[in-house]
C-alpha cells in the first residue's frame, strides 16, 4: 500500500496544531522495539525487518499488535498490515487493517474496512483513523461512526480527545437517540458529561417537537438545552423563539429572553416581548417585557392587546373540552383599525370569545366612547358581536367638535353588524343628552330625558335614534336656550385623546 494517506493525514494534523513540518522532522524519538514475532528478516544495508506471525512492537507505552509488518529501523518506522491493535494502557484499543506508525512523531495511521477506536466511553468506527499519541487525539475525514451508551453519532470529520473524552464533529452530523435524532453542520460532544454544544445550524426532532438553533448546547442525559442564534421551538401547532432559549424537555419548559415569540398555528394568535416562560405540558405561557397578544381575524383584521404582563393558559370545562384563558394585566391597551380601548386588566377566554376589561375600562369604536365599571366583549369569528356593560355604563358619541350625545345607566347591552356598533340597550335608571337633527343636518334642538330603559341605534358610531322604552321624562331645548348645566350628565368624561391610534400607540 502506498503511503500517500499517512503523508496527507500528518499535514492536516500539523496544520490544525500548528506545528511545522520542519520541527516534526529534528524531532526524534526513542527506537521502536520488537516484543515477539514468529518469523524475521533482517536487511542490514537499507535497515528493514520483515517480520510474520504474532508480531508485537511496543513504543513509549503502547503495544501494536499485527500479523505482518516492516520495521524500517533507520526511520524509526513501522507498516503493519492484518488484524490491527494498539493498546495505549488500559483504556484505549485501536483496531483495522493496515497502520503505519513514526516512532520520531508518536503519530499512527490506521486504515481498513472498519477501523474501531474504543475506550471505556465510546466506540468509533470509520476506515481511515490518525491517532496522534502526544495529544491522544484521534482525526479520521472520511466519515465515521461513534456509539455511546443510547447515543450514536454519525459524521463526516471528527477529532476526539481519550485525555478529555472530548469529540468534535463537523460536516452532516447526526445524533440519534431513542427518543430524539439531532442534526448539525458542527457540533461538539463530550462523551463523560453528555453534553453536547452546537456550533452552526442544528436541528434536534423528536415525536412531539422540533428545535432549530445556530449556537447552543444540549445536555443528552438531563434533556436540558441552552439555544442560541436564530433559535425556535416547535411544539406541536405551538412555535417559541427569541434570541436565546432553555429547553428541558422532560417537562417541555422553555425560556426565551429578547424578541420573543409564541405563535399558535391553529388558534391563529401570536405572543410576543422582550422574556418569556413556556410550559409545555400545562400549555401555558408567561410574557413580559413590552408583551404584546396579537389575533388575527379572518379578514387579516388584527386586534392588538398591550399590557406590562401577559399570561396565557390551557383549561378543560365541564365536558372535557380544552379552551384557552388569557390574561393581561397593569395598564392594558388594545388596538384594532375599527376598536380600541384601555384598562387595569383583561381577560379573554375562547369558550365563549369573550374579553373582560376591569378597573377603569373604556373602549372607543370610532367617535363612540363607552365607560363603565366592568366591560364584556364578546366576539364571533374574532370580530365584535356583543357588548355588555356592567355598573356606571356610560356612552359618549361625537355629535360634532362642540357637542356629544350621551347616554347613561345601571347596564348597557350593545349588539355589532359588520364589525360596527348598531345597536345599545339601557337598562336601569337610563338618562340621555341627545341633540336631534333635520333631514338637512340642522339641529332641532337638545333633548335630556331620564328613562329606566332605552334603545339607541346607530350608524357609524353616530347615535341615529333613540327609543324610550318606558315612560319617559324629559325637555327639549332650542339651540339657543339650552342651559350651561343641562349640557352634559352626572360622569361625563370625555377622554377621545387617549385612545390608541396605531399599534405603535399601544408602548407610549
Amino acid at each position: 500500500m502506498k503511503n500517500w494517506p499517512f503523508k496527507s493525514s500528518l499535514v492536516f494534523l500539523l496544520i490544525f496544531t500548528g506545528l511545522s513540518l520542519k520541527a516534526q522532522e529534528q524531532k526524534k524519538g526513542k527506537k521502536i522495539n520488537i516484543r515477539q514475532a514468529d518469523k524475521g528478516y533482517y536487511a542490514k544495508a537499507d535497515g528493514k525487518n520483515r517480520l510474520i506471525g504474532n508480531v508485537i512492537f511496543e513504543h513509549e507505552g503502547a503495544l501494536m499488535y499485527c500479523d505482518s509488518a516492516w520495521l524500517f529501523t533507520q526511520e524509526n518506522r513501522v507498516k503493519a498490515f492484518q488484524k490491527i491493535r494498539i493498546n495505549q494502557g488500559d483504556t484505549l484499543f485501536l483496531y483495522g487493517d493496515f497502520l503505519e506508525y513514526s516512532g520520531d512523531t508518536r503519530i499512527a495511521m490506521v486504515t481498513g474496512k472498519e477501523v474501531r477506536l474504543q475506550d471505556p466511553e465510546m466506540t468509533l468506527i470509520t476506515d481511515q483513523l490518525l491517532l496522534d499519541r502526544n495529544s491522544n487525539i484521534a482525526y479520521y475525514t472520511t466519515g465515521g461512526t461513534v456509539t455511546n451508551q443510547d447515543n450514536r453519532l454519525v459524521s463526516q470529520k471528527g477529532f476526539y480527545n481519550s485525555n478529555t473524552k472530548y469529540f468534535s464533529f463537523k460536516d452532516s452530523v447526526v445524533l440519534t437517540n431513542p427518543d430524539y435524532t439531532m442534526y448539525s453542520d458542527t457540533l461538539e460532544y463530550n462523551s463523560v458529561s453528555h453534553v453536547a454544544y452546537f456550533r452552526g445550524p442544528s436541528r434536534i426532532l423528536s415525536d412531539s417537537s422540533s428545535i432549530y438553533c445556530e449556537n447552543g448546547r444540549y445536555d443528552t442525559d438531563q434533556d436540558i438545552a441552552q439555544f442560541n442564534k436564530n433559535a425556535y421551538i416547535y411544539d406541536g401547532p405551538k412555535y417559541l423563539t427569541g434570541d436565546s432559549l432553555y429547553y428541558e424537555r422532560a417537562g417541555e419548559y422553555g425560556e426565551a429572553f429578547r424578541n420573543v415569540l409564541i405563535h399558535d398555528t391553529v388558534e391563529n394568535y401570536l405572543i410576543s416581548g422582550e422574556y418569556g416562560e413556556y410550559f409545555g405540558e400545562k400549555d401555558s405561557a408567561y410574557v413580559t417585557g413590552e408583551p404584546l397578544y396579537t389575533l388575527v381575524d379572518e379578514d387579516k383584521d388584527s386586534l392588538f392587546v398591550h399590557g406590562d404582563t401577559l399570561y396565557s393558559s390551557a383549561y378543560r370545562d365541564s365536558l372535557g373540552k380544552q379552551h384557552r384563558r388569557l390574561l393581561i394585566y397593569y395598564g392594558v391597551r388594545f388596538y384594532r383599525s375599527d376598536m380600541q380601548g384601555k384598562c387595569d386588566s383583561l381577560v379573554y377566554l375562547t369558550a365563549d370569545s369573550t374579553f373582560s376589561l376591569f378597573k377603569d375600562p373604556i373602549m372607543w369604536d370610532d367617535s363612540t366612547q363607552i365607560t363603565g365599571d366592568t366591560i364584556h366583549l364578546l366576539t364571533a369569528k374574532n370580530n365584535p358581536d356583543t357588548l355588555k356593560v356592567l355598573g356606571n355604563a356610560f356612552m359618549i358619541s361625537k355629535s360634532d367638535s362642540l357637542r356629544y350625545n350621551q347616554v347613561s345607566g345601571r347596564k348597557m347591552t350593545g349588539k355589532f353588524g359588520q364589525k360596527e356598533l348598531r345597536k345599545v340597550y339601557v337598562s336601569g335608571n337610563g338618562q340621555t343628552v341627545y341633540y336631534p337633527k333635520e333631514e338637512d343636518g340642522d339641529y332641532l334642538g337638545m333633548n335630556r330625558s331620564i328613562c329606566s330603559n332605552i334603545l339607541i341605534r346607530l350608524e357609524s358610531s353616530e347615535v341615529k335614534r333613540i327609543t324610550f322604552l318606558k315612560k319617559p321624562e324629559g325637555k327639549m331645548h332650542p339651540m339657543d336656550k339650552i342651559p350651561a348645566d343641562q349640557k352634559t350628565l352626572d360622569g361625563f368624561n370625555p377622554r377621545f385623546a387617549e385612545r390608541p391610534k396605531s399599534k405603535a400607540d399601544l408602548f407610549k
